[in-house]
């Protein structure tokens, strides 16, 4: 016997309602597991603590004292069985509301919840990528080198006047009006001049003065300055210049390229700079090539996106980053007080990316309903066993055991992939140079 029924309807908005009944048989069950749960908690004189009869409990307390715990213990199956039912594809986590409850008759919850919306796209006609440019310059080749002479480069002291490039050893203290701030004073720090490490303006205003001289430097906070008490005030910086060093880089011989490399010569060295040069150029312009083919099928697309997907997407974008940020040894909270930022500011700042990726997948989903393309178990099976490098009975046992959330999303995201190598495959490409940042920052 089925543990709930379920009604289903729409409502505006992009979203459904769900009437979800649990019967009285499993309602009682959740009653008994509340009650297993939390009967240490209550005092009763003449009962040992957790050995207080139930119907006691109830009687000392209220009748409904357990339904809270039962309710969150009935009801996420009853509304993972509701949205089966009924094929509903939820986008955010839904709107609850209780309904009747007691012990005889069961539970009813009312479930409105944003679902998926179905993207239609016009055709696939006059897509486009640029070509791109194959292999490795001189130009990028030499780049490459100065790079690997400035990590290797040996610093050394000067009797000249400094300038950008070079790094100065200063003492500092900052004063607002003629008050010095937190924060603001420092003794032997090392500045490289054009680093962009002190507050705009800072740096420039070293630049001609030598070791010995003492420099009054006049800048301005920023407005968006991450301490508020700061932010956009002027401030006064009283510097001595100790010491200014210049970077001195090593020759390019032979010997360059045996303490940088594994290679013996110069010229061999250059060859495989050449080679990884044009192996990474050639996996950007493809990654360069598919968002510009994605970005004319979202132009083609035409959806009313309910605003839950843009805050789920935002949710997902703010879980990577405190996995990350895990990754690297920080929680959120010293993150957060490091920089300044609230939660709510890094979640405005992803909203912008999180419409463009919520387009995108729609778009994607709308290219492969259209050309009915699916996701063969046998495409399953092998991507599986190459993101996870499984095979045999453990990869067999892996797959047995996913969960069917993960397994679905999984399966949409492979067919996404599908979709848009299917696009690909129909646009042409064109002699147009690859966009740069500047060019897409310009553009939006």
């Amino acid at each position: 016997m089925s543990q709930s029924t379920s009604q289903f309807e729409k409502v505006d908005g992009g979203k459904v309602k769900l009437t979800i009944t649990v019967t009285a048989e499993r309602f009682r069950e959740g009653l008994q597991h509340s009650y297993n749960r939390n009967k240490h908690h209550f005092n009763v004189p003449g009962f040992r603590k957790g050995k207080v009869p139930r119907k006691l409990i109830e009687q000392s307390y209220g009748k409904d004292v357990f339904y809270d715990d039962a309710v969150n213990f009935v009801l996420p199956d009853a509304y993972e069985a509701a949205l089966d039912e009924h094929n509903v594809n939820p986008v955010y986590r839904p709107e609850i509301k209780l309904g009747d409850i007691s012990e005889q008759d069961g539970a009813i919850f009312f479930a409105e919840v944003a679902v998926r919306p179905e993207a239609k796209i016009t055709d696939l006609k006059d897509l486009t990528y640029s070509k791109g440019t194959e292999g490795a310059t001189d130009e990028e080749i030499d780049a490459a080198i100065k790079r690997q002479q400035e990590m290797n480069a040996r610093q050394v002291t000067v009797d000249r006047a400094a300038a950008m490039d070079d790094i100065v050893t200063i003492n500092f203290k900052g004063f607002v009006g003629d008050e010095p701030f937190e924060g603001g004073q420092g003794e032997d720090f090392n500045l490289t001049l054009g680093s962009g490490q002190f507050i705009p303006g800072f740096e420039e205003q070293l630049v001609g003065k030598k070791a010995g001289d003492d420099v009054t430097v006049e800048v301005a906070f920023p407005e968006e300055y991450h301490h508020e008490p700061l932010a956009g005030k002027p401030a006064r910086f009283e510097v001595e210049i100790l010491d200014v060093q210049a970077k001195e880089l090593p020759e390019l011989t032979d010997d360059f390229a045996q303490d940088v490399s594994e290679f013996d010569t110069l010229a061999e060295y250059r060859a495989d700079l050449a080679k990884n040069i044009a192996e990474n150029k050639e996996k950007n312009t493809i990654n360069v090539q598919r968002g510009q083919v994605l970005k004319q099928l979202a132009e083609k697309t035409t959806v009313d996106i309910p605003e839950e997907m843009y805050l789920g997407r935002v949710d997902e974008m703010m879980d990577d980053f405190k996995n990350q940020l895990r990754m690297q040894g920080m929680d959120i909270e010293n993150y957060m007080r490091y920089t300044g930022l609230t939660e709510e500011a890094m979640q405005a700042s992803m909203r912008k990316q999180a419409e463009v990726d919520v387009k995108n997948m729609l778009a994607l989903e709308a290219v492969a309903k259209k050309q009915k393309l699916a996701v063969s178990d046998e495409e399953f099976e092998a991507k599986i066993a190459e993101v996870l490098k499984m095979e045999g009975d453990a990869l067999a046992n892996f797959i047995t055991n996913m969960p069917a959330e993960r397994k679905k999303e999984f399966t949409l995201g492979m067919l996404r992939d599908k979709a848009l190598d299917f696009a690909i495959s129909k646009a042409k490409a064109i002699d147009e140079p690859l966009p740069t940042e500047e060019n897409e920052a310009e553009e939006e």
